[in-house]
């Protein structure tokens, strides 16, 4: 019998997401809030004639475009709520599910047209515990599948399933300041094909903790954190006969400041990562600073949002052969999008939005360039 993660996934989340579905009925406390539907088109161009080594075929152009047409919908179910004691609570699922169809142009062998379904659920308990603070637990699932992956410059990642669960504890504010802590774990598992069985080699196991400090005041708030994080890939070599298999160890450190000013909002971050491992190939260090500006206009009824995250990474060994697996690459990639949205009419708007990203492939300090312009029709039948 063939596996078939797909199904699993499907399985796993209707199982865990029907009886709260059940019994939340019967307490006559579910509800549906901020369901919102997406549909639309887009126009992207890549640059960038690299290697892929979780491609099964090889075309050859330094420049290729793509059209879209993508539908998704996002939405919570408030499952139990409680207030008006010390011990309020609250059960929440959040979904959030799309599709994307692409045409693909610019290639020499053929035309290909990519397919992509994503899925998320976020399943979250918040508590107040008396006066001491805050805690929350939650499970995210994710599952992604792909079909007719094209080879580069138009990279897509491969399908995989995952699933995490954290826990975070937040004090009450002391003059204004807060302290929080947080520890989670992750499995992720990739899909491997025939053509591609090196894709289990990205299959990884991880869990970290962090800690931080938040200080609110009337117009503006400022987080400072840090945290530690273990990963392993149980299915990649270390090329060390004591120790086999591939261990990453991942320190980081950064800071967020945010200032709201009637309906303006606005961003600043800055946070640095240290990557070392057991085998040399991955051990890297980088910086990102992040910026991001929501504001309304005063014509039209636009709204501005404006978002950019930037990053610098070195690799601590020189190498000339791959040593960044597929699926790490966007963690440290270089990000830039505008966007204007307006409302048509009652429940109905829309945004433009135009964006730029920069990312490594899976073969260390190999970059492609993305440029996409997108129209999105937004629906919220409530």
């Amino acid at each position: 019998m063939m596996y078939d993660p797909r199904g699993r996934r499907v399985a796993v989340l209707l199982g865990l997401v029907l009886p709260f579905l059940v019994v939340g009925p019967a307490a006559g406390q579910v509800r549906l809030q901020d369901l919102v539907f997406t549909g639309g088109v887009s126009v992207e161009s890549y640059e960038g004639n690299l290697s892929a080594v979780t491609v099964p075929v090889i075309d050859s152009t330094d420049r290729a475009s793509a059209a879209a047409g993508e539908f998704g919908a996002h939405g919570e179910l408030r499952l139990l709520e409680s207030s008006g004691t010390p011990w309020d609570r609250y059960l929440s699922v959040e979904f959030d599910a799309g599709f994307r169809q692409f045409a693909a142009a610019g290639f020499e062998l053929r035309d290909y047209a990519p397919r992509e379904w994503v899925g998320r659920l976020d399943l979250s308990w918040w508590q107040r515990l008396g006066g001491v603070g805050l805690v929350t637990a939650a499970g995210t699932f994710r599952g992604r599948t792909v079909a007719d992956r094209t080879p580069m410059p138009l990279f897509l990642q491969p399908g995989y399933a995952t699933a995490r669960g954290a826990l975070v504890f937040q004090t009450y504010e002391i003059e204004g300041v807060s302290l929080e802590m947080s520890i989670d774990a992750e499995s992720m598992d990739y899909q491997s094909v025939s053509l591609l069985s090196q894709l289990d080699l990205l299959d990884r196991r991880s869990k970290g903790f962090e800690v931080g400090a938040l200080a609110n005041r009337e117009s503006w708030r400022m987080r400072f954190y840090g945290g530690a994080r273990s990963t392993e890939y149980h299915r990649q070599d270390s090329f060390d006969p004591e120790d086999p298999f591939r261990r990453d160890r991942t320190l980081h450190m950064g800071a967020l400041w945010v200032l709201n000013l009637a309906a303006v909002e606005a961003e600043l971050g800055v946070e640095g990562t240290l990557n070392r491992s057991n085998s040399q190939r991955p051990e890297y260090d980088a910086v990102s600073g992040r910026a991001a500006v929501h504001a309304p206009l005063p014509f039209w009824d636009l709204g501005l949002h404006l978002y950019t995250v930037l990053t610098g990474k070195t690799y601590v060994h020189d190498s000339p052969f791959v040593r960044l697996v597929p699926g790490e690459e966007a963690d440290n990639a270089s990000v830039a999008y505008i966007a204007l949205d307006r409302p048509i009419v009652r429940n109905l708007g829309a945004t433009v939005r135009f964006g730029w990203a920069r990312a490594e492939t899976d073969v260390g300090n190999s970059y492609y360039s993305r440029f996409g312009t997108s129209f999105l029709l937004n629906y919220r039948p409530s």
